[in-house]
């Protein structure tokens, strides 16, 4: 995966960030403390990242986190979260 070939999805409360194979490269936390939680094959899927983070916190990745389904997000108080992928 080359740098121009990312995209971004902010989401406000729970739901899918990408329908298909994705890799997840970064997420950023808005103005609100929360946890975040991505999940390989929608809301009852294998957890694959799960992060208590910090307002305005960057959580960026040394490569790559790889969804082979797609990936299912659930914040839990956090109610603005980037994924860049």
């Amino acid at each position: 995966m080359t740098d121009q070939n990312l995209t971004s999805k902010n989401l406000t409360a729970t739901a899918a960030v990408n329908a298909g194979r994705t890799r997840i490269r970064s997420v950023y936390n808005g103005n609100t403390a929360g946890t975040v939680e991505l999940k390989d094959g929608g809301s009852g899927g294998t957890t694959r990242f799960k992060l208590v983070m910090a307002a305005g916190q960057v959580c960026d990745f040394p490569g790559s986190i790889e969804f082979a389904t797609d990936c299912h997000a659930t914040l839990t108080t956090a109610n603005s979260v980037t994924f860049i992928y």
